[in-house]
């Protein structure tokens, strides 16, 4: 396989689509019980805060692969779409993995400084501009290029429409469930799963030659 590039991508692809949302879904069942970085939560949980922390790091991580694949699904049909989508995902998703490391950092906080102090340099950090617009922000353009890429998948005839309405669903529960369990939250990877766990299955089953010279539209259900 190693020796065969399109085999080696196209399985890279196909598992990292799988891979992102698991590891997504197990980053927040491991999340400390609370929607803040709580300094109290973070000491009574340093375990939890080290174990998610990496998990979510991952989840960055795995969506480079994950964004370059659907890229490449696009590359005949709608290679603009698919370039504009890569190139905002990427930005996002390389700002998002500098992003999580900053659980290590609150941590350590926790651990040495007095509450007050602890949670009065987080949230300085938060006000500092070159976190807040050079960090924080861009991160979020990770959504809005998967989003970008699924929507040309739905109009190339490769994905069918509820692909990105359940990924943005997916997306979406997290930040609407901030307060609730972090069970809770892990509900929107599920759906993740769901969507992309499906553009996963067809690329796996999709031949070399295939996948070398474009992905075409899936076969008709039977009736």
């Amino acid at each position: 396989m190693l020796k065969n590039p399109d085999a080696f991508r196209r399985i890279v692809t196909g598992v990292a689509l799988l891979a992102w949302p698991v590891l997504e879904f197990l980053a927040f069942l491991t999340s400390p019980p609370s929607s803040e970085h709580d300094p109290a939560v973070f000491r009574e949980h340093p375990g939890l805060v080290q174990v998610s922390g990496l998990l979510f790091l991952w989840t960055a991580l795995s969506l480079i692969p994950v964004i370059l694949g659907l890229a490449h699904l696009l590359r005949r049909r709608a290679p603009l779409v698919g370039n504009i989508g890569a190139a905002l995902g990427l930005l996002g998703a390389g700002h998002a993995l500098t992003l999580f490391t900053t659980d290590f950092y609150d941590l350590a906080l926790a651990q040495i400084l007095p509450d007050a102090q602890a949670e009065a340099v987080t949230a300085r950090v938060g006000e500092l501009w070159g976190f807040l617009y050079g960090m924080l922000l861009p991160g979020f353009l990770a959504h809005v290029g998967l989003f970008t890429l699924l929507i040309g998948l739905v109009v190339a005839g490769v994905a069918p429409w509820w692909v990105p309405v359940v990924a943005l669903a997916g997306t979406v529960v997290p930040f609407v469930t901030m307060e609730q369990s972090t069970a809770v939250q892990s509900v929107g990877s599920l759906l993740h799963l769901a969507a992309y766990g499906w553009i996963a299955l067809r690329v796996l089953r999709t031949s070399d030659a295939e996948w070398r010279t474009g992905v075409t539209a899936p076969p008709p259900s039977p009736a």
